[in-house]
């Protein structure tokens, strides 16, 4: 009888799955067309963010569709070329902006998050990996007055719920950063929060780690799942090879080979960009900060300062926009002072965003041989601790625990 377990997907959900998988003593194959973490991995921002508590769809959005249809530097653009294509996604994001829809998903991320640091921690062990994992807290800061003012119902949501979090003026906020720019006049700080110097190399390591303990990494791109008697047939890959369980951790592209087993969920890419600048004479930064009106995270990395964030709905094909990285090199600029503009490198990746911002957790029901988990959509290092280990805990045949309901794939099949 096959024992492999075919994990579909080398970036930081396949391979925080891969990893629980080897570490409970399963034998393990990771497939990939890219090679670990080369994909939508290589450019997040790099945050760990466990008081994140809300999803994109909010009923206060709907104020803003205007503004994401028309401002071309707005912080979410869509291509009016591919509005048709996208259409079924966005009514169907529209609709859980719902206050009800709209609670239920914050409940789910909240229980996806919580957790963040806790769940990774084996697998920073495992990997060896905890050297690139800064838990030194983030900061929210704002440059407007009424930028402020609409944060007001999120703080009041966090204190109600316990989180920590500390509001700053302009004197706290550079006490935290003082090499921000003097233009930020309020800030929220949050302690718990951290990020990943190098999720690249986190994943590279994760991926290795399993591989030494026994795991097998297998480049190629997996063309279709077919259900047989003994498992689940993986094709495409050059060799034959048949999973006792298949994990499909895509991303983006995992509709691909979910339609011809009659499935697919509702899945967009949010294309992200980032801009990352060698830190030259500029004072470099302790922690990472969001600047709040422009929905745009600086990270400090080990290579510089990567400043990523806006979304862009215009499908997998179209190329990079180049306004896209003016924009943010521009608003590095804006934040800190020194950086080298010259040594820029520019990069552009697929979000995989379902309309509820919850990802896409479980076996379908049809054969619960194939487990999904994709679709993590802004949040995806910070919510492939979680998935990995439900993952390990359904193909164990643990007990379901209700609070797994809301990631489904039910919910959309």
């Amino acid at each position: 009888m096959n024992e492999e377990i075919v994990v579909i997907g080398a970036g930081i959900v396949g391979a925080s799955c891969a990893a629980r998988l080897v570490m409970a003593g399963k034998k393990v194959v990771i497939a990939d067309r890219l090679g670990p973490g080369d994909a939508c991995s290589f450019g997040n921002a790099g945050g760990l963010s466990p008081t994140i508590s809300f999803p994109l769809a909010t009923p206060d959005m709907y104020r803003q569709i205007p503004g994401w249809l028309t401002d071309p530097d707005g912080p979410l653009v869509v291509d009016w070329k591919y509005l048709p294509k996208a259409a079924p996604w966005l009514l169907r994001f529209l609709r859980e902006g719902s206050p009800a829809r709209s609670a239920a998903a914050a409940q789910g991320m909240r229980t996806m998050m919580r957790g963040v640091f806790e769940d990774y921690q084996p697998l920073f062990k495992f990997a060896g990996a905890e050297a690139l994992i800064h838990r030194v807290g983030q900061l929210y800061v704002f440059d407007t007055d009424a930028g402020f003012a609409k944060e007001q119902g999120a703080i009041e949501a966090r204190r109600e719920l316990g989180l920590a979090q500390e509001v700053l003026d302009s004197h706290g906020i550079h006490a935290h950063e003082p090499g921000l720019d003097a233009r930020f006049k309020h800030g929220v700080y949050l302690p718990t929060h951290g990020h990943c110097a190098n999720p690249h190399r986190l994943v590279q390591m994760l991926v290795q780690a399993c591989i030494e303990a026994g795991a097998r990494f297998v480049s190629g791109s997996v063309k279709g799942l077919e259900p047989v008697a003994g498992g689940v047939r993986v094709h495409g890959l050059g060799e034959s090879l048949t999973g006792a369980s298949v994990i499909l951790a895509g991303g983006v592209w995992s509709n691909e080979l979910l339609r011809p087993l009659g499935c697919s969920v509702p899945l967009e890419s949010h294309r992200g960009y980032h801009v990352q600048l060698p830190y030259g004479t500029a004072k470099r930064p302790s922690r990472n900060v969001m600047w709040t009106e422009m929905k745009t995270l600086a990270t400090p990395m080990d290579e510089g300062l990567r400043i990523a964030g806006t979304a862009e709905i215009a499908g997998i094909h179209a190329e990079p926009n180049e306004r896209r990285f003016e924009l943010l090199q521009r608003i590095a600029g804006q934040m800190y002072g020194g950086l080298e503009p010259r040594g820029a490198t520019h990069w552009m990746g697929h979000r995989p965003c379902t309309p509820d911002s919850l990802p896409v957790i479980g076996a379908l029901a049809r054969d619960s041989r194939i487990i999904c988990a994709f679709g993590h959509g802004h949040v995806g290092l910070s919510g492939a601790s979680f998935t990995g280990r439900v993952v390990k805990s359904i193909v164990l045949g643990d007990d379901v625990q209700p609070e797994w309901k809301a990631f489904s794939p039910q919910r959309y099949l």
